[in-house]
Protein backbone atom coordinates (compact mmCIF):
# COMPACT_ATOMS: atom_id res chain seq x y z
CA UNK A 1 0.00 0.00 0.00
CA UNK A 2 1.12 3.54 -1.33
CA UNK A 3 0.03 6.71 -0.96
CA UNK A 4 0.75 8.57 -3.70
CA UNK A 5 0.77 12.80 -4.13
CA UNK A 6 2.94 12.82 -7.42
CA UNK A 7 -0.23 12.77 -9.06
CA UNK A 8 -3.09 15.17 -9.99
CA UNK A 9 -5.27 13.51 -7.19
CA UNK A 10 -3.80 11.98 -3.95
CA UNK A 11 -4.38 8.46 -3.57
CA UNK A 12 -4.04 4.88 -2.39
CA UNK A 13 -2.53 2.28 -4.18
CA UNK A 14 -2.51 -2.06 -4.05
CA UNK A 15 -1.10 -3.34 -7.28
CA UNK A 16 -1.90 -7.09 -8.10
CA UNK A 17 0.05 -10.07 -7.14
CA UNK A 18 0.39 -10.51 -11.27
CA UNK A 19 3.45 -9.29 -13.25
CA UNK A 20 1.94 -8.17 -16.50
CA UNK A 21 -0.99 -5.48 -14.85
CA UNK A 22 -2.17 -5.55 -19.05
CA UNK A 23 -4.69 -8.39 -17.64
CA UNK A 24 -5.71 -6.94 -14.40
CA UNK A 25 -8.86 -4.74 -13.86
CA UNK A 26 -8.13 -0.97 -12.52
CA UNK A 27 -10.56 -0.69 -9.05
CA UNK A 28 -10.99 2.90 -8.79
CA UNK A 29 -12.65 4.16 -5.52
CA UNK A 30 -14.38 6.96 -4.99
CA UNK A 31 -15.80 7.82 -1.62
CA UNK A 32 -18.76 10.04 0.03
CA UNK A 33 -18.92 13.90 1.09
CA UNK A 34 -17.14 14.08 4.53
CA UNK A 35 -15.17 10.89 4.07
CA UNK A 36 -11.37 9.80 2.83
CA UNK A 37 -9.48 7.58 1.01
CA UNK A 38 -9.15 4.93 3.22
CA UNK A 39 -12.67 4.44 3.73
CA UNK A 40 -13.60 2.10 0.76
CA UNK A 41 -10.05 1.05 0.40
CA UNK A 42 -10.14 -0.73 4.25
CA UNK A 43 -13.54 -2.16 3.73
CA UNK A 44 -13.20 -3.53 0.49
CA UNK A 45 -9.64 -4.08 -0.69
CA UNK A 46 -9.14 -7.73 1.95
CA UNK A 47 -11.88 -9.09 -0.32
CA UNK A 48 -11.24 -8.22 -3.95
CA UNK A 49 -9.62 -10.47 -6.19
CA UNK A 50 -5.72 -10.14 -6.27
CA UNK A 51 -5.45 -9.57 -9.44
CA UNK A 52 -7.46 -6.27 -9.33
CA UNK A 53 -5.27 -3.02 -9.29
CA UNK A 54 -6.81 -0.38 -6.61
CA UNK A 55 -6.80 2.59 -6.42
CA UNK A 56 -8.56 5.02 -4.22
CA UNK A 57 -8.52 8.21 -4.26
CA UNK A 58 -9.03 11.32 -1.79
CA UNK A 59 -11.39 14.10 -2.54
CA UNK A 60 -10.22 17.08 -3.93
CA UNK A 61 -11.47 19.60 -1.35
CA UNK A 62 -11.23 19.95 2.38
CA UNK A 63 -13.97 19.96 4.76
CA UNK A 64 -12.11 19.12 7.74
CA UNK A 65 -9.20 17.47 9.23
CA UNK A 66 -9.40 13.90 7.36
CA UNK A 67 -12.59 14.55 5.92
CA UNK A 68 -13.06 15.69 2.23
CA UNK A 69 -15.26 16.03 -0.46
CA UNK A 70 -15.28 16.79 -4.47
CA UNK A 71 -17.85 19.64 -5.10
CA UNK A 72 -19.91 21.53 -2.75
CA UNK A 73 -23.28 20.96 -1.71
CA UNK A 74 -25.62 23.76 0.01
CA UNK A 75 -28.23 22.95 2.42
CA UNK A 76 -29.06 26.71 3.31
CA UNK A 77 -32.42 26.70 1.37
CA UNK A 78 -34.23 23.49 2.49
CA UNK A 79 -32.91 20.80 -0.15
CA UNK A 80 -29.35 20.09 -1.67
CA UNK A 81 -28.07 22.53 -4.00
CA UNK A 82 -24.96 21.06 -5.87
CA UNK A 83 -22.30 23.69 -7.51
CA UNK A 84 -22.44 22.54 -10.88
CA UNK A 85 -19.13 23.69 -12.26
CA UNK A 86 -16.82 21.95 -9.31
CA UNK A 87 -18.67 18.95 -10.35
CA UNK A 88 -18.15 18.99 -14.22
CA UNK A 89 -14.26 19.92 -13.13
CA UNK A 90 -14.17 16.94 -10.59
CA UNK A 91 -15.56 14.84 -13.02
CA UNK A 92 -12.93 16.21 -15.83
CA UNK A 93 -9.52 15.85 -13.18
CA UNK A 94 -11.33 11.73 -12.58
CA UNK A 95 -11.35 11.23 -16.15
CA UNK A 96 -7.31 12.90 -16.60
CA UNK A 97 -6.57 11.00 -13.98
CA UNK A 98 -7.84 7.90 -15.38
CA UNK A 99 -6.05 8.22 -18.14
CA UNK A 100 -2.67 8.45 -16.91
CA UNK A 101 -3.33 5.50 -15.28
CA UNK A 102 -4.46 3.45 -18.13
CA UNK A 103 -1.88 4.88 -20.45
CA UNK A 104 1.19 4.43 -17.47
CA UNK A 105 -0.13 0.48 -16.90
CA UNK A 106 -1.65 -0.18 -20.29
CA UNK A 107 -4.95 -1.60 -18.96
CA UNK A 108 -7.81 -0.51 -20.19
CA UNK A 109 -10.07 -2.47 -18.16
CA UNK A 110 -11.77 0.27 -15.67
CA UNK A 111 -14.09 -0.57 -12.57
CA UNK A 112 -15.71 2.43 -10.90
CA UNK A 113 -16.86 1.87 -7.75
CA UNK A 114 -18.59 5.14 -5.46
CA UNK A 115 -20.06 5.74 -2.49
CA UNK A 116 -22.98 8.84 -2.26
CA UNK A 117 -21.16 11.58 -3.67
CA UNK A 118 -18.48 9.07 -4.97
CA UNK A 119 -21.67 7.19 -6.74
CA UNK A 120 -23.09 10.56 -8.65
CA UNK A 121 -19.59 10.57 -10.05
CA UNK A 122 -18.89 7.01 -11.22
CA UNK A 123 -22.27 7.36 -12.86
CA UNK A 124 -21.08 10.71 -14.76
CA UNK A 125 -17.92 9.28 -15.53
CA UNK A 126 -18.88 6.05 -17.08
CA UNK A 127 -21.83 7.76 -19.31
CA UNK A 128 -19.29 10.39 -20.43
CA UNK A 129 -16.62 8.03 -21.02
CA UNK A 130 -18.52 4.20 -21.99
CA UNK A 131 -15.94 3.04 -24.36
CA UNK A 132 -13.63 3.15 -21.02
CA UNK A 133 -15.43 1.77 -18.28
CA UNK A 134 -16.71 -1.94 -17.76
CA UNK A 135 -17.73 -2.13 -14.54
CA UNK A 136 -20.05 0.76 -12.35
CA UNK A 137 -20.60 0.00 -8.80
CA UNK A 138 -22.61 2.71 -7.46
CA UNK A 139 -23.61 2.55 -3.46
CA UNK A 140 -26.25 4.92 -2.27
CA UNK A 141 -26.59 7.26 -5.23
CA UNK A 142 -28.00 8.72 -8.62
CA UNK A 143 -27.56 10.15 -12.13
CA UNK A 144 -27.43 13.54 -11.79
CA UNK A 145 -28.54 14.33 -15.73
CA UNK A 146 -27.69 17.77 -15.23
CA UNK A 147 -24.06 17.62 -14.97
CA UNK A 148 -24.04 15.14 -18.13
CA UNK A 149 -23.36 17.05 -21.50
CA UNK A 150 -26.47 16.80 -24.47
CA UNK A 151 -24.17 14.40 -26.39
CA UNK A 152 -23.50 12.04 -23.02
CA UNK A 153 -27.80 12.27 -22.39
CA UNK A 154 -28.26 11.51 -25.99
CA UNK A 155 -25.29 8.77 -27.04
CA UNK A 156 -26.12 5.88 -28.83
CA UNK A 157 -27.24 2.75 -26.71
CA UNK A 158 -24.77 0.33 -27.95
CA UNK A 159 -22.38 3.04 -26.83
CA UNK A 160 -23.22 1.72 -23.17
CA UNK A 161 -23.93 -2.18 -23.87
CA UNK A 162 -20.13 -3.15 -22.50
CA UNK A 163 -20.95 -1.55 -19.06
CA UNK A 164 -22.13 -3.61 -16.30
CA UNK A 165 -23.91 -2.54 -13.15
CA UNK A 166 -24.36 -2.99 -9.77
CA UNK A 167 -26.47 -0.70 -7.91
CA UNK A 168 -27.70 -0.81 -4.38
CA UNK A 169 -29.75 1.44 -1.95
CA UNK A 170 -31.28 1.54 1.16
CA UNK A 171 -34.89 1.69 1.95
CA UNK A 172 -34.76 4.51 4.44
CA UNK A 173 -31.89 6.73 3.08
CA UNK A 174 -32.63 10.33 4.43
CA UNK A 175 -29.49 11.24 2.58
CA UNK A 176 -30.29 10.61 -1.14
CA UNK A 177 -34.13 9.35 -1.24
CA UNK A 178 -34.93 5.62 -3.05
CA UNK A 179 -36.57 7.68 -5.66
CA UNK A 180 -34.17 9.00 -6.77
CA UNK A 181 -32.07 5.68 -7.45
CA UNK A 182 -35.21 4.37 -9.04
CA UNK A 183 -35.39 7.74 -11.55
CA UNK A 184 -31.67 6.83 -12.30
CA UNK A 185 -32.30 2.49 -13.12
CA UNK A 186 -34.85 3.77 -15.42
CA UNK A 187 -32.49 5.78 -16.98
CA UNK A 188 -30.26 3.54 -17.58
CA UNK A 189 -33.31 1.28 -18.77
CA UNK A 190 -33.77 3.99 -21.55
CA UNK A 191 -30.36 3.50 -22.85
CA UNK A 192 -30.87 -0.35 -23.36
CA UNK A 193 -28.88 -1.53 -20.25
CA UNK A 194 -29.73 -5.75 -20.84
CA UNK A 195 -31.25 -7.45 -17.62
CA UNK A 196 -27.85 -9.33 -17.27
CA UNK A 197 -25.94 -5.71 -16.89
CA UNK A 198 -27.92 -4.33 -14.63
CA UNK A 199 -27.67 -5.87 -10.72
CA UNK A 200 -29.64 -3.74 -8.95
CA UNK A 201 -31.25 -4.38 -4.82
CA UNK A 202 -32.41 -2.45 -2.12
CA UNK A 203 -31.93 -3.08 1.07
CA UNK A 204 -33.29 -2.60 4.50
CA UNK A 205 -30.77 0.27 5.51
CA UNK A 206 -30.38 3.79 5.18
CA UNK A 207 -27.53 6.25 3.88
CA UNK A 208 -25.00 2.75 4.47
CA UNK A 209 -23.53 -0.45 3.50
CA UNK A 210 -25.27 -3.10 5.29
CA UNK A 211 -23.90 -6.68 5.64
CA UNK A 212 -26.04 -7.83 3.59
CA UNK A 213 -25.45 -5.45 0.97
CA UNK A 214 -21.51 -6.24 1.38
CA UNK A 215 -21.59 -9.44 0.71
CA UNK A 216 -23.95 -9.46 -2.39
CA UNK A 217 -21.31 -6.74 -3.60
CA UNK A 218 -18.73 -9.17 -3.09
CA UNK A 219 -20.13 -12.35 -4.77
CA UNK A 220 -20.75 -10.04 -7.49
CA UNK A 221 -17.51 -8.64 -7.69
CA UNK A 222 -16.46 -12.23 -7.89
CA UNK A 223 -18.42 -13.35 -10.40
CA UNK A 224 -18.07 -11.12 -12.57
CA UNK A 225 -14.15 -11.67 -12.65
CA UNK A 226 -14.90 -15.66 -13.76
Amino acid sequence: MIFKENCSIKHLIKKPYVENFKSSPIFLMIHGYGSNEKDLFFLLEKDLPKNFFVISLQGIYTKEFDKYYWYDIDFSYGKKIFDVVQMKNTIKKISNFLDKVTKKYQCNNVWLCGFSQGAILSYAIALSHPQRIRKVIALSGNIETGVLHSNDRNQHDYQYSRIEFFISHGKYDTIIPLNLARDSIEFLKEKKISKSSLYYKEYESGHTLDDLNYKDLINWIKKKCI
